[in-house]
Formats: C-alpha cells, sequence, structure tokens
C-alpha cells in the first residue's frame, strides 16, 4: 500500500515538472487580480460600497400573517367576482330557457373572429342583433366583471341538446380559437361509468402526412380523457396488426395467441407507454386490411370478457377509409353481426374518418359510416335485432379544431343517462397555445328539462395569482405557494415556465417542499383554514397558510438561512436624468442594433414593480404615463399621487440611479470600454438600469435571469456566464455579474476579450499542442479555442466541457471532492436533470488521475473569488477521443434506467416517469420524487427583450475604427471587430484582416450570422458575397424549373372514366403509395396496370368483334359516345370501389379480363402513354373505324 502510494506522488511530480513552466496557481491568482480590478472599477463595487454607508437602510419585519391575508383577500375578490358574473348570467340563460323552448340558445363562444370562408356566423338567429342572444349574453358578462376585465381569455356556453345533434364542433366558424380547453372541461362535466376502449389505428399507405398527424392527435387526446379507473387497448394495423405491450414496451406483430392482448387499466404509467408508442408509429407502405382490424378488435374484447360483466365496450377505428376490395365493407359488416350474435356484450363501434380539409372526398366515410351504423340491409346480411347491438356513431375529422368535439361525442356512449356534475367549479391551470399563457376556468353547470347546460369564462392564471406570481421576498428568503383542496401544488417558484403543454398543471407538494415534515404540514393544510407551522428538526423553515374559501390556500415559505433583505431608507435623490420608456426626447445614435442614447441611462420596471404586474406586463404605457411614473419617481417631496408603483420602489429606482451615474462616467472615460456591451444594475423588487440607454419590451424579468440567481448563489464572487449570441449586434458575449446586498451589478464583454485576458498571462495557449479553457461551477465552457470555429455545426451556447475535452472529462469524474453528477426533478416540463458541480471551494491544482495517461497532461484550479476554473491541456502525441455520449439533436441521456458518478456524458435529461420499474429491477428513478426540484430562472436573457431597430443614418454611439487594427490581439475582442482569417469557402486568407462584425463573423469574411443581424457600422468591403449567391441562386431556380418540367412532361397521369355521375376526384387527391398496383389483391378492380399497351376503343377495325362475355358482367357500363344519356364523366379512382350502384348480390359474380398482353396488330392505334387516359367500356359488335 506504500509503495502504491508512492508511485502515485512521483507520478504527480512527474507531471507537475514536465508542465514546470506553467504556474497554473500564479495563473489563477493574476486572473483573479484582473477580475478584482474589473469588480471594484468597471462594475463599481467599491463605489457601492461607499455609497451603502451614506445611505440608511432598514431590516423591515416580515409579517407573515398581514401578507398572506392581504394575497388571499385580493384573489377571494377575483374569484368572488367570477362566480357572482357567472351567477347572473345563468339566471339570465336559465329564466330563456324556462320560458322558451330550450333549442332557442346555441353554443356560442366569444371572443370568435369569423373565418373567412364565413360570410355570416354559424347561428345567424343568434348574431349581436337580438339582446336576448347567447353573443350579447356572453358580453355582458365580461363588461359586468369589476376587477378582472382586463384578464378574461373568452367565455362560452355549450347547450347539451346542440352537442348531440351536431355532426361537428358548433364553434367551428372561430378563428383562434382554442377548443381543446373548453372541451376538456366539458368532459370534466360528464359522469362516467367505466370507460372500456379498444383503439383500432389505421396505419397503412393511404394516408398524406397530414392526415397521419391528425390520426395522432386523435388517439392522443382519447388517451388523455382516460381515468385510472378506465381500461384501454391500442392496436395500430395495415396489412398486419401490432400493439404495445406492457411489459417492457415490448411489440408485439400477429401473435396473439402466445401473448393475448386485453384490455388493461389506464394507469398514468400506461397511458404514457401508450403515448410514446404513437408518437412513434409510422405510416405503412400497403393498403389498410381492414377485415383484419376487426377481427383483432374482437379478439381484445373476446379476452377481456371474464371481467367485463355488464359493461360497455366501445371500439373505436380511427381510419382514412380507403378499401382494397369491394367485398371488403360486407365481409366486415358480417364480422360484426357474428360477434355480437354469439357474445353478449354490449358493444359500440364508433369510426373516425380521418378527412384532408383540401380535398373532397365521397365514398371513403360511406363505408365508416356503414360500419358504425351497422347498415346490413345494404349488403343483404341477415341479422337479428338483439339489445346488445347498439348503433355507433361516425365522425370526419379534418382538422385539429375538430378533435376535441369528436372525443367528446365519442365517449358520451359511456354517460347514456345524461349525468353531469353540477354547480361552480375551478379548473386547474391550463397552458394555451394560442395565448403562450397559462389559463384558468370558471364554469357552473345545471339542468333545465333534463338537458345539460355550461357556461364558462376562462381568465389569465397570471392575473388571477399576479401577486404570488411576481411577489418578492429576497433571493432564497421567502416565496409563495398556492394549492387546492386537492392537495395539488398550482403554482410553485420551482415551476419553469411551461410551453407547449396543454396538460393541467399540478404537482404533490411532497415533491416539491424537501421537509422531513412535509406529511405533517399537508394535513395541517389541507384540514386547518389558517395556521403557522415550524418545522421539527430545524428552524429554518416557517410557514404560515390562510385558505381562499373551498378553493385554495395561499402559504408563504421563509427561509432563516437566508438573508432578509433590507431597504434603503428615503435616499436623496440625486439629480441624474433617465429615460424610461422614451427615447424621444434624447439625442440619438447607433449602438451596434439598438436605437440608444449616450446622453443619460435607460430605466426599466419590470412587472414586479406594479401593484398590478399582470396589467403592467400587457399593457403599452404612452406617452403620458410614463411622464407620469418619471415625475413621481424623482418626487423628492414625496407628495405627487402614486401611479400604480409599490411603495419601496422609488427609493430603488434613486438608489439605481447613483449606482448608474458612475457606471456611465465609467463607461465615457475607462479603456476598458472598448470590450464592454452595456453595463446595467438590478434591485430585488425589479428595477432595472441600464448604460448606453436603450428602452425595452415589457414583461421581462430580470430577477429570473440566469446572471441574477448565480450571482445571488455566489454572493461575494464575480459570476461568468458561458457566452451566447447577442441580440443587440455585438456577437458572441459573456456576462459578469457580483451581487452586493442590495443589488447586483452586470456588464457585458466580448467574448475576445476573454481570450485577451487568459493570453496575457498563458501565452503559450496559441501554441497548437497547448490548449487553455475557462469553465464555470457547473462544467460549461467560458472560453475553449475550438468553441468560436468558422465550421463549427453546433451554437457555442450551452457547450460543456465534455463536448471539447472528452478525455480530461474521464479523468477529472475519478476526482470526487473536485466534481460531482446530480440530480434534480424538473416538474415544469417532467423530465429528470442531469448535471455536474465543481467545488469552487477547492484551492489545489487538479492534475491527471489515471497514471497511463502520458500523452495528455492537463492541470485545472479555481480562480479564487470567482464560480469559474481554469485548465491547460498539453497533448505530446496522437490520441484517440473517448466515449462520452452526447446527442446532438436533444439532451436525452443515453440510458435513462441508470446513472454511474464515473460515466462520462454530457448534461442530459430523462423523463421524469421513465417508468423503468417495469423492465428493471433496480431501477435508478424508482425513487424520483426523492430528488431535489431544480431551482428554476427563465431562460430569457436581456437581449430578448432589446427592441432591435438599426437605423443606418443614425452616427454610432462610439466610433469603431476596426481596420486601424494590424494584428490580431489589437483586434482581438474589440467591440464591433472580428480577426478575418477565412473567405466564403472557408480557406485561409493570405492576409487576414481586421473588420466590422457586419463583414466578418467567427473569422469567416463575408459570412454574417442570421442571428447577429446588422452591425454597428457599415461593410468596409465591396459587396462582393451577395453579388455571387445571386449569381448562384438564379442558377439553382433556372436547374429547378428545367427538372420540374422534364418531370411533368414525363410523368404518366392515369385517369379512370366511370359512368356513374358522381363527384369528381383526381387520382391525385388520393395520395395512394407508389407501389400500390404492386402489393396484390387487385381481381377487383376496374383495369389493371398488368396491361402496358392500351388499345382505344374509338379506332377498331370493322372486322373487331368481341369476345363471348355473359351480359351479368357488364356492370351497368355502357359505351360512352356523344349520344349516350350522360352528358358528363365522373373522374374517379380506381380505389373507389365503395359505390352504392357497384354492391353486388352474391349470386353476381365480377368478372376481369386477364388475357395474356401480346404483339399488337398494324391495324390498332396505340395511345402514347403520355397523358393517358384509361376508360372501362364496352365495345358494341357495330362499331365502325372512324
Amino acid at each position: 500500500m506504500e509503495l502504491c502510494k508512492l508511485e502515485i506522488s512521483v507520478f504527480i511530480i512527474l507531471i507537475s515538472c514536465a508542465t514546470a513552466h506553467w504556474d497554473i496557481k500564479d495563473v489563477a491568482n493574476n486572473l483573479q487580480e484582473d477580475i478584482d480590478l474589473i469588480k471594484n472599477n468597471e462594475l463599481g463595487v467599491s463605489f457601492i460600497s461607499i455609497l451603502y454607508k451614506n445611505l440608511m437602510f432598514t431590516q423591515p419585519s416580515l409579517d407573515t400573517i398581514k401578507i398572506v391575508n392581504n394575497i388571499a383577500h385580493k384573489i377571494d375578490i377575483k374569484i368572488s367576482d367570477l362566480f357572482s358574473v357567472l351567477e347572473s348570467t345563468y339566471m339570465i340563460i336559465d329564466a330563456k330557457l324556462t320560458y322558451e323552448n330550450v333549442t332557442s340558445l346555441n353554443s356560442s363562444v366569444l371572443p370568435c373572429f369569423l373565418k373567412s370562408s364565413w360570410a355570416n356566423p354559424l347561428n345567424t338567429s343568434n348574431s349581436y342583433k337580438s339582446p336576448f342572444s347567447t353573443m350579447n349574453i356572453l358580453d355582458k358578462m365580461k363588461k359586468n366583471l369589476n376587477s378582472m376585465t382586463d384578464g378574461v381569455r373568452r367565455q362560452y356556453f355549450i347547450s347539451d341538446i346542440e352537442v348531440k345533434a351536431l355532426p361537428r364542433t358548433p364553434f367551428l366558424q372561430c378563428t383562434e380559437c382554442d377548443e381543446k380547453l373548453i372541451w376538456n372541461n366539458y368532459l370534466e362535466r360528464n359522469i362516467y361509468l367505466r370507460k372500456n376502449v379498444v383503439l383500432v389505428l389505421d396505419i397503412g399507405g393511404s394516408m398524406s402526412s397530414a392526415q397521419f398527424n391528425l390520426l395522432k392527435l386523435v388517439a392522443k387526446k382519447m388517451l388523455s380523457a382516460l381515468e385510472r379507473n378506465d381500461r384501454i387497448s391500442v392496436l395500430t394495423v395495415s396489412s398486419n396488426c401490432t400493439y404495445l405491450e406492457h411489459d417492457c414496451n415490448r411489440l408485439h406483430e400477429q401473435s396473439f395467441n402466445n401473448n393475448v392482448q386485453r384490455l388493461k387499466s389506464a394507469t398514468q404509467s400506461y397511458t404514457k407507454n401508450l403515448e410514446k408508442y404513437i408518437d412513434a408509429i409510422i405510416s405503412e407502405s400497403g393498403l389498410t386490411n381492414h377485415t383484419l382490424s376487426f377481427e383483432k378488435a374482437f379478439e381484445v374484447v373476446r379476452e377481456s370478457l371474464f371481467f367485463l360483466k355488464e359493461e360497455t365496450v366501445m371500439i373505436l377505428y380511427v381510419s382514412r377509409g380507403l378499401l382494397s376490395s369491394l367485398r371488403e365493407p360486407k365481409q366486415v359488416l358480417g364480422m360484426v353481426e357474428q360477434f355480437t350474435k354469439t357474445h353478449n356484450v354490449s358493444l359500440v363501434i364508433n369510426t373516425c374518418a380521418i378527412i384532408d380539409e383540401l380535398k373532397p372526398v365521397v365514398y371513403e366515410p360511406q363505408f365508416l359510416c356503414d360500419i358504425a351504423y351497422q347498415n346490413y340491409s345494404k349488403y343483404n346480411i341477415p341479422y337479428q335485432r338483439d339489445v346488445h347491438r347498439k348503433m355507433g356513431l361516425m365522425l370526419k375529422v379534418d382538422r385539429t379544431e375538430s378533435i376535441p368535439f369528436a372525443v367528446e361525442r365519442f365517449y358520451s356512449i359511456f354517460n347514456p343517462l345524461s349525468n353531469f356534475k353540477l354547480g361552480t367549479k375551478i379548473h386547474l391551470p391550463t397552458w394555451d397555445k394560442n395565448e403562450k399563457d397559462l389559463i384558468v376556468s370558471f364554469t357552473k353547470g345545471w339542468k333545465r328539462r333534463n338537458n345539460f347546460f355550461m357556461i364558462g369564462i376562462d381568465v389569465y392564471f397570471s392575473n388571477l395569482a399576479e401577486d404570488i406570481i411576481y411577489y418578492r421576498g429576497g433571493q432564497g428568503y421567502s416565496y409563495v405557494f398556492l394549492m387546492d383542496l386537492n392537495g395539488n401544488v398550482v403554482y410553485h417558484p420551482y415551476y419553469s415556465r411551461i410551453t407547449g403543454t396543454s396538460s393541467p398543471v399540478s404537482v404533490a407538494l411532497e415533491k416539491l417542499e424537501k421537509i422531513p415534515d412535509v406529511k405533517t404540514l399537508k394535513i395541517r393544510l389541507l384540514t386547518e383554514k389558517k395556521g403557522v407551522h415550524q418545522t421539527n428538526k430545524t428552524d429554518s423553515m416557517h410557514y404560515s397558510w390562510i385558505r381562499v374559501n373551498d378553493w385554495y390556500i395561499v402559504c408563504l415559505v421563509v427561509n432563516t438561512k437566508y438573508w432578509a433583505p433590507s431597504k434603503p431608507q428615503k435616499p436623496v435623490w440625486f439629480q441624474n436624468d433617465f429615460l424610461y420608456q422614451n427615447l424621444e426626447d434624447y439625442k440619438l445614435c447607433r449602438h451596434l442594433n439598438l436605437l440608444s442614447t449616450i446622453d443619460v441611462t435607460s430605466l426599466y420596471l419590470s412587472p414586479s414593480c406594479f401593484r398590478s404586474p399582470f396589467l403592467a406586463s400587457h399593457a403599452s404605457q404612452n406617452k403620458l404615463h410614463t411622464q407620469d411614473f418619471v415625475a413621481y419617481l424623482k418626487d423628492d417631496s414625496r407628495l405627487l399621487i402614486n401611479p400604480g408603483l409599490k411603495e419601496e420602489i422609488r427609493d430603488e429606482v434613486s438608489l439605481l440611479s447613483h449606482v448608474l451615474s458612475f457606471l456611465r462616467q465609467r463607461h465615457l472615460s475607462s479603456e476598458m470600454s472598448k470590450y464592454v456591451v452595456r453595463r446595467y444594475a438590478v434591485s430585488s423588487s425589479g428595477v432595472f438600469q441600464m448604460f448606453p440607454g436603450s428602452t425595452l419590451k415589457t414583461g421581462w424579468t430580470p430577477t429570473k435571469a440566469l446572471w441574477y440567481y448565480k450571482s445571488w448563489q455566489f454572493r461575494g464572487k464575480v459570476v461568468l456566464m458561458p457566452p451566447y449570441l447577442d441580440k443587440g449586434g455585438a456577437g458572441y458575449i459573456i456576462t459578469l455579474a457580483y451581487a452586493t446586498s442590495q443589488l447586483v451589478v452586470g456588464m457585458d464583454v466580448t467574448y475576445g476579450f476573454m481570450l485577451k485576458t487568459l493570453v496575457k498571462y498563458l501565452p503559450d495557449c496559441l501554441d497548437k499542442n497547448i490548449t487553455c479553457f475557462l469553465i464555470d461551477d457547473e462544467g460549461y465552457v467560458i472560453y475553449h479555442p475550438s468553441l468560436m470555429i468558422a465550421n463549427g455545426a453546433k451554437p457555442i451556447e450551452q457547450q460543456h466541457i465534455v463536448h471539447k475535452e472528452s478525455l480530461v472529462s474521464n479523468d477529472i469524474l475519478n476526482h470526487k471532492h473536485f466534481i460531482q453528477k446530480l440530480l434534480c426533478n424538473s416538474y415544469g416540463d417532467g423530465t429528470i436533470q442531469r448535471y455536474y458541480k465543481l467545488n469552487t471551494s477547492f484551492d489545489g491544482v487538479l492534475v491527471n488521475f489515471a497514471p497511463g495517461e502520458q500523452c495528455v497532461k492537463y492541470q485545472i484550479t479555481n480562480i479564487p473569488s470567482t464560480n469559474i476554473f481554469v485548465g491547460i491541456v498539453n497533448v505530446s502525441c496522437n490520441f484517440g477521443a473517448t466515449f462520452c455520449p452526447c446527442s446532438i439533436i436533444d439532451r436525452l441521456c443515453l440510458n435513462c434506467n441508470r446513472m454511474e458518478q464515473k460515466e462520462c456524458e454530457c448534461p442530459c435529461e430523462c423523463p421524469l416517469d421513465n417508468n423503468s420499474d417495469m423492465c428493471d429491477p433496480n431501477p435508478v428513478y424508482s425513487n424520483s420524487s426523492e430528488n431535489m426540484p431544480c431551482t428554476k430562472y427563465t431562460s430569457e436573457s436581456l437581449g430578448d427583450s432589446f427592441i432591435v431597430n438599426s437605423n443606418n443614418n443614425l452616427k454610432p454611439c462610439f466610433a469603431i475604427n476596426c481596420h486601424e487594427q494590424t494584428s490580431h490581439l489589437d483586434c482581438l475582442g474589440l467591440l464591433g471587430c472580428e480577426w478575418c482569417m477565412f473567405d466564403m469557402d472557408k480557406n485561409y486568407l493570405k492576409t487576414p484582416f481586421c473588420a466590422s462584425i457586419s463583414t466578418c463573423f467567427k473569422g469567416m469574411f463575408d459570412i454574417t450570422d442570421k442571428s447577429v443581424g446588422k452591425a454597428g457600422s457599415p461593410p468596409e468591403f465591396s459587396p462582393v458575397g451577395p453579388i455571387v449567391y445571386s449569381i448562384v441562386a438564379i442558377t439553382l431556380v433556372f436547374v429547378f424549373l428545367l427538372i420540374c418540367y422534364r418531370s411533368y412532361s414525363s410523368q404518366i397521369t392515369e385517369r379512370f372514366h366511370l359512368s356513374s355521375t358522381q363527384d369528381q376526384l383526381r387520382m391525385s387527391d388520393l395520395n395512394v403509395a407508389d407501389n400500390f398496383h404492386d402489393l396484390g389483391n387487385h381481381r377487383d378492380k376496374l383495369i389493371k396496370e398488368e396491361h402496358p399497351n392500351v388499345i382505344s376503343p374509338y379506332c377498331v377495325a370493322g372486322t373487331y368483334r368481341r369476345p363471348a362475355i355473359p351480359a351479368g358482367s357488364d356492370h351497368g357500363y355502357s359505351t360512352m359516345t356523344p349520344h349516350d344519356e350522360s352528358e358528363h364523366m365522373s373522374l374517379a379512382p380506381v380505389e373507389m370501389d365503395s359505390l352504392e350502384d357497384e354492391i353486388l348480390p352474391d349470386s353476381t359474380s365480377l368478372h376481369v379480363s386477364k388475357d395474356t398482353p401480346r404483339l399488337l396488330s398494324p391495324m390498332f392505334t396505340r395511345i402514347p402513354e403520355r397523358n393517358c387516359i384509361t376508360v372501362p367500356v364496352t365495345v358494341h359488335q357495330n362499331m365502325e373505324k372512324t
């Protein structure tokens, strides 16, 4: 053992000797000194410390009971107002229903912007002209609101009578109407029996991509409406049948005997797996065997009979309905009749016709309709009436808006007595895809004359709970969450911003509050109307709550481990002007891409600064409003009326004005300013000031930005953020920030500035065998030489050290005292995040752990008083990169069932409901609820709020003379400049030069990143690139048109003419697979492609005689001549063989000639294949040659 220790010690000494000319600790200390100078001089931390000594600060006592009472009272007023309006509207509608016909009011929604194809509303009698129309009643409902007029998203009324009668949604004429939420609320009102559903999906090749997407959406919507007590089975059918088994997600094909498929409980894990299965299915090339579809569906029902008892089973067949054989409808209906006659089961067959709204169809839905309504008589199938044989429903779905209504109608069979939950209800918040915001619904349901009616009003959750969402209690010191009486946390600061999901937002309390006695706390919250709770084992967590009637619980949490925020006490106003959302009164200049001014700093007030954050984030302020705010903020006498700000905001604006005055003077005089993009400061309440002054979009919250959170996390240290692309036109920038006791100061510097600083102390970084890098506390790269390579495929944002130095990363993972791989639960997007945490308290030098790695030697150490590390890698020979799995298309981990500390992998994520316990006896996520919740901040940077308005006629705020720089080091890091090394073809330039970022981006001449936009100065060189690109583009367009012309002129367009007078339909409308004719089973087709040479029936020799064919085989087709009765021909594809007049009795047989093709006689005219029209005809014997 002692010998081993001695060998390791000797090895470390040898490595140190091999890199003796690099004293990385000295480098780190020198970098710290430079960063300290930046902190004190450029960020103004020394000035702020002196300023704090001259100001009076108070430590306000936090009255938790008063705070929760005020928040609960405001929410209670809004809820009472909403229910009061619902109640008055209900009385008006119910009176009209009582004294008039119950059908006098139609289902309606407001706002309803009519689609262009609708000249008038669907219900012309239900317009605004009548004072008692539904539209007018809903309009008055919103106007009668006192507290939330601006927070209303929509109002709606639904009549059960109309829902049962209409074949489609009553809101079809309205655009921008997200019906999903409305019908979800209606579904929740239904009192269903247990739902037993066999969902059969047609995945044959007859569907277009749009139709196939609709099919998937219908299937997933059907799954989302299931509850744990329901049962479900999903089959996908084309030429064969496939289903998802519950054992480790194995797919089974055909072998139903060995692996019997039955209805299974619709648990959350199983439905999630089914959703993933549906997402993964792809359309197959062959036609669908509809007979097989119902055969397998009946097998599922038959295998489930022993536990179904008297319950109803629904088979829902989602298909386009394209037939492969004329006999198929009769075969399917015969199978249905036989099954219902043999088995005494309450069975309903519903069908969903997937229609392309751009292409008219006539025949395909008829087959699905016959199956749903069990139209036996049409096909001469004998049947007996049976109480178990129930008529189904066929609905068409041609757009996503039709899906929620169709799902409600399909599930209505499980509510045969029309039982509904009556009274008022507040629904869980749901994401609105159009508004991109959370919506909470308030509804009231009632019955009149055995018919159900529901009125509802949807409001923005950010309005209802604005005092909770925008609560500011100091970073980590206090926060507020909202919980309903079912124990679901509706809002919590650990929620990220929900995007793209329509699922209701709720998480169990114990997953978010990680205290020992969380179960006791939850019981008290649900049983006591108000109270105070303190943790048993520690005194750090204090909970105070109060109930909002019978709806919500407002709870304030105080963590005494953090400092309580202090407030400045009436600081003397510093006579420093600033602009607030108005640039008109100041001298304007162009700062890169932004309209700016250098005369004053700019002030931005985030929504949390206002008494009504929701109105502040949604309402646009005019010039008069901004003048009122500025006058109030500058009023040192404190006599002006507050225009709507919180009380502490004026003092914080005064404090920040002192700080920004210093930063402005520093920016105008400091030599370092040529590397600085902007400087800013933000208070804990969300007051934000910046220089150079620019206006920002409303709604941005700086206290939720990553740099703000990191600054408080590493309070007392300078925080550096990984580079990102500046929306203001500065290229890639790095943020430096520092948190003081009252505010956070920060500035953005150019990416090249970091290299310039590093090279000053490590000139060997420019050596090709030496790699220098900077990483932050989570391992994300701040500087690496390969980060800005011109041909880099990836954006440089969020690049991890594992991406860049896989061999070093593999070795680092062996140092447990330096790095940890951790997990956290992100409930906002339903993922488990894997990330690294580096020890910023580490004061040693990290070197190779594995003794055998002689080719690659590295050293890493922390830069004191920062959150970053500096590293040096010396490569002395060629080596192969180690395997570190990093997904290049998403963030999914390679293996979500296990995680090892020493396994190298990029930061990644796994589904929160991974369900690996079904397959893995020792799953890594079996106790995922014990993971800490991820601390959340918005991904929006400061640049996302910039109003880009570059005006080339304005002078730049700061002169940028890139062409005067003659060397790479002189050009490096200069604001708006880039060192050009490559031409457009990524070849090295013979003479590199310094140019503006509009001319050269990422070192490549005349290549501008689309996200950079126009830079601060016009291009300094002739625009050769655009001219070349124009010539290439014109050439490509010409070639494309030539290809299109040749393809069109050589294609074979077949059209089959039938004598039926049905609507016209083109073959091209069907999207049939290219190998359609090669799939077999074409005995019933009218014409076969096996005949390569088509003979015109209108140019035949007079001696031609028809072969003897039975009269019965004419099938009703006659020779089409100008003398026939039919005045037009309808174009119908060969697949359209479901015409009613073609359904023959059993005694009639189809006859299709299958003569072997032979050489043609010269007396026949051959029609060329181009634009060929093939017609099934009967040629009479007396036909003469024309």
